[in-house]
Protein backbone atom coordinates (compact mmCIF):
# COMPACT_ATOMS: atom_id res chain seq x y z
CA UNK A 1 0.00 0.00 0.00
CA UNK A 2 2.82 2.39 0.91
CA UNK A 3 4.63 1.57 -2.35
CA UNK A 4 1.46 2.29 -4.32
CA UNK A 5 1.05 5.69 -2.61
CA UNK A 6 4.68 6.58 -3.29
CA UNK A 7 4.19 5.66 -6.95
CA UNK A 8 1.04 7.79 -7.15
CA UNK A 9 2.85 10.71 -5.52
CA UNK A 10 5.73 10.35 -7.95
CA UNK A 11 3.33 10.32 -10.91
CA UNK A 12 1.52 13.42 -9.62
CA UNK A 13 4.82 15.25 -9.19
CA UNK A 14 5.88 14.34 -12.72
CA UNK A 15 2.56 15.52 -14.19
CA UNK A 16 2.78 18.71 -12.16
CA UNK A 17 6.28 19.39 -13.45
CA UNK A 18 5.15 19.33 -17.10
CA UNK A 19 4.90 22.72 -18.78
CA UNK A 20 1.39 22.24 -20.19
CA UNK A 21 1.36 25.69 -21.80
CA UNK A 22 4.32 24.77 -23.97
CA UNK A 23 2.80 21.40 -24.85
CA UNK A 24 -0.56 22.88 -25.83
CA UNK A 25 1.22 25.34 -28.11
CA UNK A 26 3.17 22.52 -29.72
CA UNK A 27 -0.04 20.55 -30.20
CA UNK A 28 -1.70 23.55 -31.79
CA UNK A 29 1.18 23.92 -34.23
CA UNK A 30 1.09 20.20 -35.08
CA UNK A 31 -2.68 20.23 -35.57
CA UNK A 32 -2.45 23.36 -37.72
CA UNK A 33 -0.01 21.51 -39.96
CA UNK A 34 -2.43 18.56 -40.20
CA UNK A 35 -5.32 20.90 -41.10
CA UNK A 36 -3.21 22.72 -43.68
CA UNK A 37 -2.27 19.36 -45.19
CA UNK A 38 -5.97 18.40 -45.32
CA UNK A 39 -6.82 21.60 -47.19
CA UNK A 40 -3.87 21.03 -49.55
CA UNK A 41 -5.16 17.50 -50.18
CA UNK A 42 -8.60 18.92 -50.94
CA UNK A 43 -7.09 21.44 -53.36
CA UNK A 44 -5.09 18.75 -55.15
CA UNK A 45 -8.33 16.78 -55.63
CA UNK A 46 -10.17 19.73 -57.22
CA UNK A 47 -11.94 20.88 -54.05
CA UNK A 48 -9.98 24.10 -53.55
CA UNK A 49 -12.90 26.54 -53.82
CA UNK A 50 -15.20 24.27 -51.82
CA UNK A 51 -12.75 24.29 -48.91
CA UNK A 52 -12.60 28.10 -48.65
CA UNK A 53 -15.61 28.61 -46.28
CA UNK A 54 -14.35 26.00 -43.81
CA UNK A 55 -10.78 27.36 -44.01
CA UNK A 56 -11.99 30.87 -43.18
CA UNK A 57 -14.33 29.45 -40.52
CA UNK A 58 -11.67 27.54 -38.59
CA UNK A 59 -9.43 30.63 -38.47
CA UNK A 60 -12.31 32.78 -37.17
CA UNK A 61 -13.26 30.07 -34.66
CA UNK A 62 -9.67 29.94 -33.38
CA UNK A 63 -9.69 33.69 -32.74
CA UNK A 64 -13.12 33.55 -31.07
CA UNK A 65 -12.03 30.81 -28.66
CA UNK A 66 -8.80 32.63 -27.94
CA UNK A 67 -10.76 35.80 -27.16
CA UNK A 68 -13.50 34.24 -25.04
CA UNK A 69 -11.38 32.02 -22.76
CA UNK A 70 -8.41 32.60 -20.50
CA UNK A 71 -5.77 30.60 -18.66
CA UNK A 72 -5.27 26.83 -19.02
CA UNK A 73 -8.77 26.29 -20.41
CA UNK A 74 -7.88 28.46 -23.43
CA UNK A 75 -5.06 26.13 -24.44
CA UNK A 76 -7.20 23.06 -23.78
CA UNK A 77 -10.08 24.35 -25.90
CA UNK A 78 -7.86 25.53 -28.75
CA UNK A 79 -6.38 22.03 -28.91
CA UNK A 80 -9.88 20.51 -28.77
CA UNK A 81 -11.11 22.82 -31.52
CA UNK A 82 -8.22 22.10 -33.87
CA UNK A 83 -8.09 18.39 -33.06
CA UNK A 84 -11.85 18.03 -33.52
CA UNK A 85 -11.76 19.76 -36.88
CA UNK A 86 -8.65 17.87 -38.02
CA UNK A 87 -10.16 14.49 -37.11
CA UNK A 88 -13.41 15.20 -38.92
CA UNK A 89 -11.90 16.90 -41.97
CA UNK A 90 -9.28 14.22 -42.59
CA UNK A 91 -11.79 11.41 -42.12
CA UNK A 92 -14.34 13.15 -44.36
CA UNK A 93 -11.84 13.71 -47.18
CA UNK A 94 -10.63 10.11 -46.99
CA UNK A 95 -14.17 8.73 -46.93
CA UNK A 96 -15.53 11.00 -49.67
CA UNK A 97 -14.29 9.12 -52.79
CA UNK A 98 -15.18 5.77 -51.20
CA UNK A 99 -18.88 6.62 -50.93
CA UNK A 100 -20.16 5.53 -54.35
CA UNK A 101 -23.88 5.07 -54.98
CA UNK A 102 -25.31 3.59 -58.18
CA UNK A 103 -28.94 4.52 -58.93
CA UNK A 104 -30.69 2.61 -61.72
CA UNK A 105 -33.29 4.68 -63.56
CA UNK A 106 -36.47 3.43 -65.20
CA UNK A 107 -34.99 3.68 -68.70
CA UNK A 108 -32.16 1.34 -67.72
CA UNK A 109 -29.35 3.90 -67.32
CA UNK A 110 -27.35 4.00 -64.13
CA UNK A 111 -26.41 7.26 -62.40
CA UNK A 112 -23.31 7.21 -60.21
CA UNK A 113 -23.09 9.52 -57.20
CA UNK A 114 -19.91 10.03 -55.16
CA UNK A 115 -19.72 11.30 -51.59
CA UNK A 116 -23.12 10.32 -50.17
CA UNK A 117 -23.81 7.78 -47.44
CA UNK A 118 -27.60 8.15 -47.17
CA UNK A 119 -30.47 9.34 -49.34
CA UNK A 120 -30.81 12.36 -47.03
CA UNK A 121 -27.38 13.83 -47.71
CA UNK A 122 -27.94 13.42 -51.45
CA UNK A 123 -31.36 15.09 -51.14
CA UNK A 124 -29.85 18.04 -49.23
CA UNK A 125 -27.28 18.41 -51.99
CA UNK A 126 -29.97 18.41 -54.71
CA UNK A 127 -32.08 21.04 -52.93
CA UNK A 128 -29.11 23.29 -52.10
CA UNK A 129 -27.91 23.18 -55.69
CA UNK A 130 -31.42 23.92 -56.93
CA UNK A 131 -31.53 27.02 -54.70
CA UNK A 132 -28.13 28.14 -56.02
CA UNK A 133 -29.34 27.79 -59.62
CA UNK A 134 -32.57 29.62 -58.75
CA UNK A 135 -30.65 32.58 -57.36
CA UNK A 136 -28.31 32.65 -60.37
CA UNK A 137 -31.24 32.66 -62.82
CA UNK A 138 -30.67 29.14 -64.19
CA UNK A 139 -33.98 27.90 -62.75
CA UNK A 140 -37.37 29.61 -62.80
CA UNK A 141 -38.41 27.85 -59.60
CA UNK A 142 -37.53 24.85 -57.47
CA UNK A 143 -39.50 21.63 -57.72
CA UNK A 144 -42.59 21.54 -55.50
CA UNK A 145 -41.52 18.13 -54.24
CA UNK A 146 -38.36 19.72 -52.82
CA UNK A 147 -40.01 22.56 -50.91
CA UNK A 148 -40.23 20.62 -47.64
CA UNK A 149 -36.43 20.33 -47.61
CA UNK A 150 -35.83 24.07 -47.93
CA UNK A 151 -34.64 25.05 -44.47
CA UNK A 152 -31.89 27.03 -42.77
CA UNK A 153 -29.34 24.32 -43.57
CA UNK A 154 -30.10 23.93 -47.27
CA UNK A 155 -30.32 27.71 -47.69
CA UNK A 156 -26.88 28.08 -46.06
CA UNK A 157 -25.38 25.39 -48.28
CA UNK A 158 -27.17 26.88 -51.28
CA UNK A 159 -25.19 30.07 -50.70
CA UNK A 160 -22.01 28.01 -50.47
CA UNK A 161 -22.80 26.47 -53.87
CA UNK A 162 -23.79 29.86 -55.32
CA UNK A 163 -20.51 31.50 -54.26
CA UNK A 164 -18.02 28.64 -54.60
CA UNK A 165 -19.54 26.17 -57.04
CA UNK A 166 -21.35 22.85 -56.77
CA UNK A 167 -19.11 20.59 -54.71
CA UNK A 168 -20.51 18.61 -51.78
CA UNK A 169 -17.10 18.70 -50.07
CA UNK A 170 -17.85 22.32 -49.13
CA UNK A 171 -20.87 21.51 -46.94
CA UNK A 172 -19.04 18.51 -45.51
CA UNK A 173 -16.08 20.60 -44.34
CA UNK A 174 -18.44 23.21 -42.90
CA UNK A 175 -20.13 20.44 -40.91
CA UNK A 176 -16.68 19.41 -39.66
CA UNK A 177 -16.35 22.98 -38.40
CA UNK A 178 -19.78 22.81 -36.71
CA UNK A 179 -18.71 19.58 -35.01
CA UNK A 180 -15.50 21.17 -33.74
CA UNK A 181 -17.39 24.21 -32.41
CA UNK A 182 -19.79 21.87 -30.62
CA UNK A 183 -16.86 20.62 -28.53
CA UNK A 184 -16.24 24.14 -27.25
CA UNK A 185 -19.94 24.76 -26.57
CA UNK A 186 -20.20 21.44 -24.72
CA UNK A 187 -17.27 22.34 -22.50
CA UNK A 188 -18.78 25.72 -21.69
CA UNK A 189 -22.19 24.19 -20.91
CA UNK A 190 -20.78 21.50 -18.60
CA UNK A 191 -18.48 24.01 -16.90
CA UNK A 192 -21.44 26.33 -16.28
CA UNK A 193 -23.23 23.39 -14.68
CA UNK A 194 -20.46 21.99 -12.53
CA UNK A 195 -16.95 23.33 -13.01
CA UNK A 196 -13.91 22.90 -15.20
CA UNK A 197 -13.36 19.19 -14.59
CA UNK A 198 -16.90 18.36 -15.68
CA UNK A 199 -16.38 20.58 -18.71
CA UNK A 200 -13.20 18.81 -19.79
CA UNK A 201 -14.84 15.40 -19.49
CA UNK A 202 -17.84 16.52 -21.55
CA UNK A 203 -15.58 18.14 -24.18
CA UNK A 204 -13.60 14.91 -24.61
CA UNK A 205 -16.86 13.03 -25.16
CA UNK A 206 -18.02 15.59 -27.74
CA UNK A 207 -14.63 15.34 -29.46
CA UNK A 208 -14.69 11.62 -30.15
CA UNK A 209 -18.19 10.19 -29.69
CA UNK A 210 -18.54 8.09 -32.87
CA UNK A 211 -22.00 9.13 -34.06
CA UNK A 212 -21.28 12.83 -33.52
CA UNK A 213 -18.10 12.48 -35.55
CA UNK A 214 -19.93 10.61 -38.31
CA UNK A 215 -22.82 13.07 -38.68
CA UNK A 216 -20.37 15.99 -38.84
CA UNK A 217 -18.47 14.36 -41.72
CA UNK A 218 -21.47 14.19 -44.04
CA UNK A 219 -23.76 16.62 -45.83
CA UNK A 220 -26.45 16.36 -43.15
CA UNK A 221 -28.12 19.04 -41.05
CA UNK A 222 -27.49 17.09 -37.82
CA UNK A 223 -24.17 18.78 -36.95
CA UNK A 224 -25.73 22.25 -37.22
CA UNK A 225 -28.75 21.17 -35.16
CA UNK A 226 -26.57 19.79 -32.37
CA UNK A 227 -24.45 22.95 -32.31
CA UNK A 228 -27.52 25.21 -32.11
CA UNK A 229 -28.99 23.10 -29.28
CA UNK A 230 -25.73 23.36 -27.34
CA UNK A 231 -25.52 27.14 -27.90
CA UNK A 232 -29.18 27.73 -26.96
CA UNK A 233 -28.84 25.75 -23.73
CA UNK A 234 -25.49 27.32 -22.84
CA UNK A 235 -26.76 30.85 -23.45
CA UNK A 236 -30.03 30.14 -21.64
CA UNK A 237 -28.17 28.83 -18.59
CA UNK A 238 -25.76 31.77 -18.55
CA UNK A 239 -28.67 34.19 -18.89
CA UNK A 240 -30.41 32.53 -15.94
CA UNK A 241 -27.24 32.86 -13.82
CA UNK A 242 -26.19 36.34 -14.96
CA UNK A 243 -28.94 38.09 -16.95
CA UNK A 244 -27.57 40.30 -19.70
CA UNK A 245 -28.68 41.49 -23.13
CA UNK A 246 -25.81 39.60 -24.78
CA UNK A 247 -26.86 36.19 -23.50
CA UNK A 248 -30.52 36.92 -24.18
CA UNK A 249 -29.72 37.71 -27.81
CA UNK A 250 -27.49 34.63 -28.21
CA UNK A 251 -30.25 32.44 -26.75
CA UNK A 252 -32.94 33.81 -29.05
CA UNK A 253 -30.76 33.69 -32.18
CA UNK A 254 -29.55 30.11 -31.59
CA UNK A 255 -33.10 29.06 -30.72
CA UNK A 256 -34.59 30.72 -33.82
CA UNK A 257 -32.08 28.89 -36.01
CA UNK A 258 -33.67 25.58 -35.03
CA UNK A 259 -37.14 26.53 -36.28
CA UNK A 260 -37.24 24.66 -39.56
CA UNK A 261 -34.50 22.17 -38.76
CA UNK A 262 -36.11 20.15 -35.94
CA UNK A 263 -39.56 21.54 -35.20
CA UNK A 264 -40.23 19.45 -32.09
CA UNK A 265 -36.93 20.59 -30.56
CA UNK A 266 -37.82 24.16 -31.47
CA UNK A 267 -41.22 24.00 -29.76
CA UNK A 268 -39.79 22.23 -26.71
CA UNK A 269 -36.99 24.72 -26.15
CA UNK A 270 -39.42 27.56 -26.81
CA UNK A 271 -41.15 26.67 -23.56
CA UNK A 272 -38.26 25.15 -21.63
CA UNK A 273 -35.72 27.97 -21.92
CA UNK A 274 -37.85 30.60 -20.24
CA UNK A 275 -39.53 28.33 -17.67
CA UNK A 276 -36.11 27.08 -16.57
CA UNK A 277 -35.02 30.71 -16.09
CA UNK A 278 -37.53 31.07 -13.24
CA UNK A 279 -36.20 27.84 -11.69
CA UNK A 280 -32.48 28.60 -11.99
CA UNK A 281 -32.37 32.33 -11.27
CA UNK A 282 -32.13 33.16 -7.57
CA UNK A 283 -33.04 36.84 -7.63
CA UNK A 284 -36.08 38.04 -5.62
CA UNK A 285 -39.31 37.24 -7.45
CA UNK A 286 -40.02 40.85 -8.38
CA UNK A 287 -36.69 41.15 -10.20
CA UNK A 288 -37.03 37.62 -11.57
CA UNK A 289 -40.38 38.48 -13.14
CA UNK A 290 -39.06 41.81 -14.42
CA UNK A 291 -36.30 40.03 -16.35
CA UNK A 292 -37.97 36.69 -17.07
CA UNK A 293 -41.24 37.90 -18.59
CA UNK A 294 -39.60 39.89 -21.44
CA UNK A 295 -37.30 36.89 -22.02
CA UNK A 296 -40.30 34.57 -22.25
CA UNK A 297 -42.16 36.95 -24.55
CA UNK A 298 -39.16 37.17 -26.89
CA UNK A 299 -38.94 33.37 -27.21
CA UNK A 300 -42.68 32.84 -27.57
CA UNK A 301 -42.87 35.64 -30.15
CA UNK A 302 -40.33 33.78 -32.29
CA UNK A 303 -42.44 30.63 -31.94
CA UNK A 304 -45.66 32.43 -32.87
CA UNK A 305 -44.28 34.43 -35.79
CA UNK A 306 -42.68 31.40 -37.42
CA UNK A 307 -45.62 29.02 -36.78
CA UNK A 308 -48.76 31.12 -36.47
CA UNK A 309 -51.17 28.21 -36.94
CA UNK A 310 -49.63 25.83 -34.41
CA UNK A 311 -50.81 27.49 -31.15
CA UNK A 312 -47.21 27.83 -29.88
CA UNK A 313 -46.69 24.12 -30.54
CA UNK A 314 -49.56 23.04 -28.29
CA UNK A 315 -51.61 21.83 -31.26
CA UNK A 316 -49.31 18.81 -31.48
CA UNK A 317 -50.78 17.62 -28.17
CA UNK A 318 -54.25 17.15 -29.68
CA UNK A 319 -55.66 13.64 -30.20
CA UNK A 320 -55.79 14.17 -33.95
CA UNK A 321 -52.11 15.13 -34.22
CA UNK A 322 -51.03 12.29 -31.95
CA UNK A 323 -52.96 9.85 -34.14
CA UNK A 324 -51.24 11.27 -37.24
CA UNK A 325 -47.84 10.90 -35.59
CA UNK A 326 -48.66 7.30 -34.69
CA UNK A 327 -49.65 6.55 -38.30
CA UNK A 328 -46.40 8.04 -39.57
CA UNK A 329 -44.43 6.03 -37.01
CA UNK A 330 -46.23 2.83 -38.02
CA UNK A 331 -45.44 3.43 -41.69
CA UNK A 332 -41.77 3.97 -40.87
CA UNK A 333 -41.63 0.83 -38.75
CA UNK A 334 -43.13 -1.32 -41.50
CA UNK A 335 -40.89 -0.01 -44.28
CA UNK A 336 -37.48 -0.09 -42.57
CA UNK A 337 -35.06 -2.95 -42.08
CA UNK A 338 -34.63 -1.88 -38.45
CA UNK A 339 -38.32 -1.14 -37.83
CA UNK A 340 -39.82 -1.74 -34.38
CA UNK A 341 -42.64 -4.28 -34.14
CA UNK A 342 -45.62 -2.27 -32.90
CA UNK A 343 -49.06 -3.26 -31.73
CA UNK A 344 -51.65 -2.54 -34.42
CA UNK A 345 -54.23 -0.46 -32.58
CA UNK A 346 -57.58 -0.01 -34.39
CA UNK A 347 -57.98 3.42 -35.92
CA UNK A 348 -61.33 3.67 -34.17
CA UNK A 349 -59.36 4.51 -31.02
CA UNK A 350 -58.41 8.12 -30.38
CA UNK A 351 -54.83 9.41 -30.60
CA UNK A 352 -54.28 9.39 -26.86
CA UNK A 353 -55.23 5.71 -26.56
CA UNK A 354 -53.10 4.72 -29.54
CA UNK A 355 -50.03 6.46 -28.11
CA UNK A 356 -50.59 5.06 -24.61
CA UNK A 357 -50.56 1.55 -26.07
CA UNK A 358 -47.66 1.96 -28.49
CA UNK A 359 -45.25 4.54 -27.02
CA UNK A 360 -44.18 2.26 -24.10
CA UNK A 361 -43.12 -0.27 -26.73
CA UNK A 362 -40.81 2.28 -28.36
CA UNK A 363 -39.41 3.79 -25.15
CA UNK A 364 -36.88 0.96 -24.41
CA UNK A 365 -35.44 1.38 -27.90
CA UNK A 366 -35.05 5.12 -27.31
CA UNK A 367 -33.29 4.54 -23.99
CA UNK A 368 -31.17 1.51 -24.80
CA UNK A 369 -31.42 0.56 -28.47
CA UNK A 370 -29.95 -0.77 -30.63
CA UNK A 371 -29.68 -3.73 -28.27
CA UNK A 372 -26.26 -5.43 -28.52
CA UNK A 373 -27.79 -8.91 -28.39
CA UNK A 374 -29.93 -8.19 -31.46
CA UNK A 375 -27.05 -7.07 -33.68
CA UNK A 376 -26.79 -9.08 -36.88
CA UNK A 377 -25.33 -7.07 -39.73
CA UNK A 378 -22.03 -5.19 -39.87
CA UNK A 379 -23.65 -1.80 -39.29
CA UNK A 380 -25.43 -3.04 -36.18
CA UNK A 381 -22.26 -4.64 -34.85
CA UNK A 382 -20.30 -1.45 -35.49
CA UNK A 383 -22.47 0.61 -33.14
CA UNK A 384 -22.26 -1.79 -30.18
CA UNK A 385 -19.26 0.00 -28.56
CA UNK A 386 -21.10 3.32 -28.73
CA UNK A 387 -24.25 1.71 -27.32
CA UNK A 388 -22.29 0.40 -24.35
CA UNK A 389 -20.77 3.86 -23.85
CA UNK A 390 -24.31 5.27 -23.95
CA UNK A 391 -25.26 2.93 -21.11
CA UNK A 392 -22.26 4.16 -19.12
CA UNK A 393 -23.32 7.77 -19.66
CA UNK A 394 -26.74 6.97 -18.28
CA UNK A 395 -25.10 5.58 -15.15
CA UNK A 396 -23.06 8.77 -14.75
CA UNK A 397 -26.22 10.85 -15.17
CA UNK A 398 -27.93 8.89 -12.40
CA UNK A 399 -24.88 9.39 -10.17
CA UNK A 400 -25.00 13.14 -10.86
CA UNK A 401 -28.70 13.33 -10.04
CA UNK A 402 -28.23 11.56 -6.72
CA UNK A 403 -24.93 13.18 -5.72
CA UNK A 404 -25.77 16.77 -6.64
CA UNK A 405 -29.54 16.71 -6.07
CA UNK A 406 -29.34 19.34 -3.32
CA UNK A 407 -26.61 21.66 -4.58
CA UNK A 408 -27.29 21.70 -8.34
CA UNK A 409 -30.88 20.58 -8.86
CA UNK A 410 -31.81 23.96 -10.29
CA UNK A 411 -29.00 23.90 -12.88
CA UNK A 412 -29.65 20.27 -13.80
CA UNK A 413 -33.34 21.01 -14.38
CA UNK A 414 -32.71 22.47 -17.85
CA UNK A 415 -30.66 19.64 -19.45
CA UNK A 416 -32.60 16.90 -17.66
CA UNK A 417 -36.01 18.29 -18.60
CA UNK A 418 -34.83 18.66 -22.20
CA UNK A 419 -33.45 15.09 -22.33
CA UNK A 420 -36.52 13.63 -20.67
CA UNK A 421 -38.91 15.56 -22.89
CA UNK A 422 -37.09 14.63 -26.09
CA UNK A 423 -37.01 10.97 -25.02
CA UNK A 424 -40.80 11.11 -24.67
CA UNK A 425 -41.15 12.79 -28.07
CA UNK A 426 -39.04 10.07 -29.70
CA UNK A 427 -41.31 7.46 -28.13
CA UNK A 428 -44.29 9.16 -29.77
CA UNK A 429 -42.87 9.65 -33.27
CA UNK A 430 -40.12 7.08 -33.95
CA UNK A 431 -40.61 3.56 -35.27
CA UNK A 432 -37.18 2.80 -36.69
CA UNK A 433 -34.15 1.91 -34.54
CA UNK A 434 -31.79 3.35 -37.15
CA UNK A 435 -33.57 6.71 -37.07
CA UNK A 436 -33.54 6.68 -33.28
CA UNK A 437 -29.79 6.11 -33.35
CA UNK A 438 -29.30 9.07 -35.68
CA UNK A 439 -31.65 11.41 -33.81
CA UNK A 440 -30.08 10.51 -30.46
CA UNK A 441 -27.36 13.01 -31.36
CA UNK A 442 -29.79 15.71 -30.23
CA UNK A 443 -29.73 14.18 -26.74
CA UNK A 444 -25.99 13.78 -26.40
CA UNK A 445 -24.76 17.28 -25.51
CA UNK A 446 -26.95 17.83 -22.40
CA UNK A 447 -26.30 14.22 -21.40
CA UNK A 448 -22.54 14.79 -21.72
CA UNK A 449 -22.84 17.88 -19.52
CA UNK A 450 -24.73 16.12 -16.72
CA UNK A 451 -22.53 13.01 -17.04
CA UNK A 452 -19.56 15.34 -16.47
CA UNK A 453 -21.04 16.15 -13.05
CA UNK A 454 -21.27 12.44 -12.28
CA UNK A 455 -17.68 11.90 -13.40
CA UNK A 456 -16.51 14.82 -11.28
CA UNK A 457 -18.23 13.39 -8.20
CA UNK A 458 -16.71 9.96 -8.83
CA UNK A 459 -13.22 11.44 -8.98
CA UNK A 460 -13.75 13.21 -5.66
CA UNK A 461 -15.18 10.06 -4.08
CA UNK A 462 -12.27 7.93 -5.33
CA UNK A 463 -9.71 10.41 -4.00
CA UNK A 464 -11.35 10.43 -0.57
CA UNK A 465 -11.46 6.65 -0.58
CA UNK A 466 -7.69 6.62 -1.11
CA UNK A 467 -7.13 9.11 1.72
CA UNK A 468 -6.11 11.75 -0.80
CA UNK A 469 -8.91 14.30 -0.43
CA UNK A 470 -9.65 16.26 -3.57
CA UNK A 471 -12.74 18.43 -3.44
CA UNK A 472 -15.27 17.71 -6.17
CA UNK A 473 -15.19 20.56 -8.62
CA UNK A 474 -18.76 21.75 -8.75
CA UNK A 475 -18.78 25.46 -9.43
CA UNK A 476 -20.37 27.73 -6.83
CA UNK A 477 -23.87 28.68 -7.87
CA UNK A 478 -23.82 32.33 -8.99
CA UNK A 479 -26.09 34.75 -7.17
CA UNK A 480 -28.23 36.50 -9.76
CA UNK A 481 -28.85 39.35 -7.32
CA UNK A 482 -25.26 40.46 -7.81
CA UNK A 483 -25.65 40.60 -11.59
Amino acid sequence: MLTQRVAESSLSERLGAIDWTTWTRRLQVALTVVIAAAFAWAALNDHALAAVPAAVGIVVAWFVVRTCFRGPERGFLLVCLLAGFALRAVASLILHPLLVTNVRRGDGRVDVFVGYLFEDDRAFDVVSWALARLWSGQLAQTAKSQDYLINNYTVMMGWVYYLFGHDVVGPKLLNCLFGALTIVATYALAKELGGERAGRFAAILAFGFPSLVLWSMLNLKDALVVLLIALAMLAGLKFAHRPSLLWAVVTVVAFAGLENLRLYVFFGLGWLLWTSFFVINRAPWRRRLKVGIPFALALLTVVYVTNETQALGLRYLSAKRLEALASSREYGAQNADTGIELELVPRSEDGYTIQLRTAPRVLPYVLWGPFPWQAKGRRELAVIPETLAWYGLQVLVMIAIVAWRRELWREMALPLAYAGGLTLVFSLIEGNVGTIYRHRAMLLIPVFAVAGLGFDWLLGWWAQRRDRPVAAGAAPVPDARLA
